[in-house]
């Protein structure tokens, strides 16, 4: 949409620029300082109108060039601190299981001190009821 409004408006600046060149059709002399020239006013016009168009896609094209530049800057920081996040992950991935498997080997090691206690346990209530059985004997 931006386009075609841009396109419209060029058009009818263009129609007028042509309508008012038509209009300045007679000679004039134009000194440049150390010479003078006499050229038609339309041709005076459509030079200035060119230089001044000239100028300014010089000004634009130097702008789109450090834009460019910022945005390749700006795309090789983020895909370095992609990176580094990348390795990070990797790193805590690592770290988590590492940590799993100490886990899983601290509850297996409480887990057999639990059922060695329940073991010592039963041998105290086996020994209690030997001398029990043996008393009564």
């Amino acid at each position: 949409m931006k386009k075609q409004v841009g396109t419209i408006i060029s058009i009818v600046l263009v129609i007028i620029i042509a309508v008012f060149a038509l209009m300045n059709f007679e000679s004039v002399a134009v000194n440049f300082g150390f010479t003078s020239v006499k050229m038609p006013l339309v041709l005076l016009i459509l030079i200035c109108l060119l230089i001044g168009a000239l100028i300014i896609f010089l000004f634009s094209s130097t702008q789109n060039v450090k834009k460019n530049r910022q945005f390749k800057q700006l795309a090789s920081e983020s895909q370095q601190k992609q990176d580094e996040l990348q390795d990070q992950i990797k790193q805590l991935t690592i770290n988590l299981k590492s940590l799993e498997t100490r886990l899983k080997n601290s509850y297996g090691k409480q887990e057999i001190g639990t059922r060695d206690q329940q073991i010592s346990d039963l041998e105290d209530e086996i020994a209690k009821l030997t001398e029990k059985l043996s008393s009564q004997k």
